[in-house]
């Protein structure tokens, strides 16, 4: 299992610590891991279709397609 990205990476510049939460995305998704996606994204709110979601288990049931 890949590392998950830290919440702040100590004196790695801010570009890096962004690409680093988007790999670690794609890596969740792509596994199917949706309940590390939510953990991954815990305190950011999603806007995509539909009302916001907040909160990791509202944000993995949403991209997992569960209700």
């Amino acid at each position: 299992m890949p590392t998950p990205v830290p919440s702040h990476s100590g004196s790695l510049p801010s570009h890096r610590i962004i690409e680093n939460l988007i790999a670690r995305y794609a890596e969740l998704v792509d596994d199917g891991d949706f309940a590390g996606l939510g953990a991954l994204l815990a305190d950011a709110t999603f806007h995509g279709s539909g009302e916001p979601v907040g909160g990791s288990a509202a944000r993995s049931r949403r991209c997992s397609g569960t209700p």
